[in-house]
């Protein structure tokens, strides 16, 4: 009688993908799980596999581009379906451009999560269903402006405006607030890494472009305490942020409602 153990299946060895050319073993191999794959691409390049000195870069490069554009498109998708953006959303104004830049983005520069989800929420601000010309243009130079940040910075805006009013209420003392090292130091532990060389790297650009008001007096050391710094254009920033996370987790909810229910075991 044939050894049984001659039925079980060899798992493939993703070592030789690079040699592989049968259809689907680049899509299998992306649908492993992350560690997996940075284990397998790892331990190839380690251990001098063939083809993957030159292949390999290139090759977790287009994983992760898919997976973006794969993700983005599924939620232009979701918000189609709910009705928040309209299918023929390319004819109005600015919506072909702002997606067109956004793809390109994806593609050239593959955005980390804190800098694509901001690009997303100011797509969506452009986009989205019974915005009038003016709100429109207005949400496309936020657009602009969201393309000139970096994640850090980013970050560091997110935690002003959520901590603005807490901020506030920190001390209603006038030298507190105006003081622009107390600022940065309050901002670096709500972040929670703590680093106020991180804190003013991050604040620069934001502050060039009107994000944040300005810092007073000659050796830079006052802030307006209003808001935390934010200025108008800035308060405006983080509201399209905080409305499309808040949007993305309705569709979400509303998905995982519609899911049916595993039926319990008696």
């Amino acid at each position: 009688m044939a050894d049984g153990s001659a039925l079980i299946a060899k798992p493939r060895d993703y070592f030789e993908i690079m040699k592989l050319q049968e259809p689907g073993v680049l899509e299998d191999f992306f649908d492993k799980p992350l560690p997996f794959i940075v284990a397998t691409v790892t331990g190839a390049l380690a251990a001098g596999k063939a083809g993957w000195f030159l292949a390999g870069g290139r090759l977790v490069q287009g994983m992760l581009k898919g997976r973006l554009f794969e993700q983005w498109s599924k939620e232009v998708r979701k918000f189609q379906e709910a009705g928040r953006i309209p299918d023929d959303f390319a004819d109005t104004k600015y919506g072909f451009q702002t997606w067109v830049e956004l793809m390109t983005i994806i593609d050239e520069e593959s955005p980390d999560a804190d800098r694509l989800g901001a690009l997303k929420a100011m797509f969506f601000a452009v986009n989205k269903v019974g915005v009038t010309d003016g709100e429109r243009i207005k949400a496309y130079q936020l657009w602009q402006i969201a393309k000139q940040l970096s994640s850090g910075e980013l970050l560091l805006l997110r935690t002003v405006y959520v901590n603005r009013s807490e901020y506030a209420s920190e001390t209603t003392h006038p030298s507190y607030l105006g003081n622009y090292s107390n600022w940065a130091s309050y901002m670096a532990k709500a972040i929670g890494h703590n680093s106020r060389g991180l804190i003013d790297l991050h604040e620069k650009k934001p502050t060039e472009i009107g994000l944040l008001t300005a810092r007073v007096h000659g050796d830079g050391s006052g802030i307006s305490g209003q808001d935390a710094r934010l200025s108008e254009l800035g308060l405006m920033f983080c509201s399209n942020i905080q409305s499309y996370e808040i949007e993305m987790r309705g569709l979400d909810e509303a998905e995982k409602s519609k899911r049916p229910r595993a039926k319990r075991e008696i």
